[in-house]
């Protein structure tokens, strides 16, 4: 048996009935709110109003639904009862009345403490879920955390994402899992699959922080400042480190039964068509295509390399798992070549072409 899913939703009928068709593969769906009253990890690019959202949000009965609060800081309006505040308890009431919203996702601690002082009979009707970008590695970690969602008034959380590093890790997350279960055993363990990002990137603490400004007004170019200074920079200069990225291949899932009991896909803004492939992938187990279509950070590699995953070697998972991450470009030029080889060996250059952009 998989490990069931939580995927991202999408306001596309088309996608729902999609969604629809995954029976008890799915078991959460995770979306944006789609309104200013709240920000995310992903610049908002448009608004919906909260009645269309919930019309379509009704069309897709069974899993439990978590809405996306996880930007890493809001306006101060949104902390000390201004307009944004009792804008997004508006929100979030209405989609709790109509029985469309299980939980929050947060990573922002001060908004936890002041929905639950502004708003403390909905904050007992929902889950609080720590981001998977707390980073929880430990059982300290998650023990402050769940404290903290009980001292804001909230409901436990019914799963806890670990920190993606720990994918490589397997010796450390099933230990970590298992002392999760023993204190919590009513408590999920969840997996993030497909981010795609260096392993444990050193820019995502800014990136996070530059994605919370373009969502509270400052003009900043995400995407231009991860080209050049961050971690597209660095794949693009070194492509064979996207294997030491933390991914979770489709077919590796079933690797993580014992430690996991979800695997999360992400995706959300490359839109429906990747989303239904990548799911796909993930539901089914298995995905004859390049591997790097499947990847959300860095899916735009994709159009500069094919990465056959069904051709990939059989024991990948043990060799990134065994890796001791002594790279080649270290200073005493003695490191590990894993990766460079991995990506020599069955990475193929794709010749350069143009997008058709005729309507």
């Amino acid at each position: 048996m998989l490990p069931p899913l939580n995927v991202p939703f999408l306001p596309d009928p088309d996608y729902v009935w999609f969604l629809n068709g995954l029976g008890p593969r799915l078991s959460a769906v995770h979306f944006s709110l789609y309104d200013g009253a709240l920000s995310d990890a992903r610049v908002r690019l448009r608004e919906i109003e909260v009645d269309a959202l919930a019309s379509l949000l009704a069309l897709l009965p069974g899993p439990r639904k978590y809405l996306l609060a996880n930007g890493r800081y809001h306006g101060s309006d949104t902390y000390q009862g201004g307009k944004r505040l009792h804008r997004l308890i508006d929100r979030l009431t209405r989609l709790c009345d109509a029985g469309l919203l299980d939980g929050l996702i947060f990573a922002d601690s001060y908004l936890l403490t002041a929905l639950g002082d502004a708003a403390p009979s909905l904050a007992e009707r929902l889950e609080a879920v720590p981001s998977v970008n707390f980073i929880i590695d430990t059982v300290d970690k998650a023990a402050v955390l769940l404290d903290q969602v009980a001292a804001c008034g909230f409901r436990p959380p019914g799963k806890l994402p670990l920190d993606r590093g720990l994918n490589r890790r397997p010796d450390r997350l099933t230990a970590l899992s298992s002392e999760i279960r023993r204190r919590w055993p009513d408590l999920k363990i969840e997996l993030l699959a497909n981010e795609g990002c260096l392993d444990h990137c050193p820019y995502r603490p800014t990136h996070e922080a530059l994605i919370a400004a373009a969502n509270n007004g400052l003009a900043m170019d995400t995407h231009r400042l991860n080209r050049d200074l961050a971690c597209l920079r660095i794949l693009y200069r070194s492509p064979h480190r996207i294997f030491a990225s933390p991914f979770i291949r489709p077919e590796d899932m079933r690797r993580y039964r014992a430690a996991a009991d979800l695997i999360k896909v992400c995706g959300r803004t490359l839109g429906s068509d990747f989303l239904k492939r990548t799911v796909g992938a993930y539901a089914t187990g298995q995905y004859t295509g390049n591997l790097l279509d499947l990847l959300d950070a860095s899916h735009w590699m994709a159009d500069h390399w094919e990465l056959p995953n069904h051709q990939l070697p059989e024991d990948l998972f043990e060799s990134l798992a065994s890796c001791d991450r002594n790279c080649t470009q270290m200073a005493d030029g003695k490191g590990c070549s894993t990766c460079q080889v991995l990506f020599r060996t069955h990475a193929r250059r794709r010749p350069l072409g143009f997008k058709d952009m005729r309507g």
